[in-house]
């Protein structure tokens, strides 16, 4: 990319093109969802990762019946193959490629492994994560939980992201769709690791979006709510709380791909983060005082407490 000074190389036609355009694809995504969706991703190629389960592999059945090809990867081989089978015997297109984005390295092999063999993706969905539930006092001595966190949903992601941006640039366009969470907005106790990752991925989206808009790449931010998929299963208190199902899920993704908005955010963040603008103190207080009604669990507190003991025996030992 050349350097460009003064006012007379800056591009302004390429923004009043694409405000235009949004304009259209949201009177479409309004009066007709299904055929904009179509419309938007046919001769598309999507990359999804963490596609193996939960809202990347419903995903990409959605978007291969609508006429995507989508290339899905997750570090599990045997489920992304049971996936591509799946929709490719319904009609679709997809392609497994295996990857670990927590491994930087991978998520550079995958990115070569597309060039070789010349497949250009036209949307990337960042939807890999990982979620850790831990107080941050229960984590004194685990900053592994952290490192874990960021690796994946930070580093992992823009790596990945970084990699395809110069091919974008080239065919004149993308959209990046960074998967985040609603407890951005709401500061939810006992995910510390968790939200300071997702901050981490919406600080750099929201900086780089305002680099490259004028070369037609589009970045999007999914705020989900708590959704019913695998990765919550293991926190038992959530068994029974309100989650959106995975079909509404696959529903905002859609909506996202559609009209490509800046954010998508459920109603319950915009108010959670007015009243922590307008009553922060008072906010803090409702806030801390249901965390200190819900218990972390005895039997993961004890889990931990047998840990911690475990390694204050043994000097130097640390994990």
């Amino acid at each position: 990319m050349s350097r460009t000074t003064g006012l007379k190389n800056v591009k302004f036609a390429p923004h009043a093109k694409r405000m235009a355009l949004a304009l259209g694809w949201r009177l479409r995504a309004t009066v007709t969802p299904n055929l904009a969706l179509e419309q938007r991703v046919k001769n598309k190629t999507i990359l999804i990762t963490g596609a193996s389960s939960g809202i990347g592999a419903q995903s990409a059945r959605r978007l291969a019946a609508a006429g995507a090809r989508v290339v899905v990867t997750a570090r599990s081989l045997d489920k992304l193959n049971d996936l591509v089978q799946d929709i490719n015997a319904h009609g679709g297109e997809a392609i497994a490629l295996r990857c670990d984005i927590s491994d930087l390295d991978d998520c550079d092999r995958l990115s070569n492994q597309l060039i070789a063999q010349a497949i250009h993706i036209d949307i990337l969905i960042n939807n890999a994560g990982r979620s850790i539930r831990r107080s941050a006092v229960n984590s004194t001595d685990r900053f592994h939980d952290y490192q874990r966190t960021m690796q994946l949903n930070y580093f992992g992601a823009i790596r990945i992201a970084l990699n395809l941006i110069p091919s974008m640039i080239r065919q004149g366009g993308g959209h990046i769709i960074n998967i985040s969470t609603l407890g951005v907005q709401t500061g939810v106790p006992r995910f510390s690791a968790y939200l300071g990752s997702k901050f981490a991925l919406e600080g750099w989206t929201m900086a780089v979006q305002n680099e490259l808009s004028h070369h037609g790449i589009d970045f999007s931010i999914i705020n989900y709510p708590l959704v019913r998929t695998p990765m919550i299963a293991p926190t038992k208190a959530y068994d029974h709380a309100p989650a959106l199902s995975q079909e509404a899920a696959v529903a905002w993704m859609c909506d996202a791909i559609i009209r490509r908005p800046k954010r998508l955010v459920p109603a319950s963040g915009v108010v959670a983060q007015a009243l922590y603008q307008l009553l922060p103190k008072t906010t803090e207080m409702a806030v801390n005082i249901a965390y200190q009604l819900v218990p972390e669990t005895f039997a993961k507190i004890t889990v931990l407490d047998d840990e911690r003991r475990a390694r204050q025996r043994i000097p130097g030992k640390q994990t």
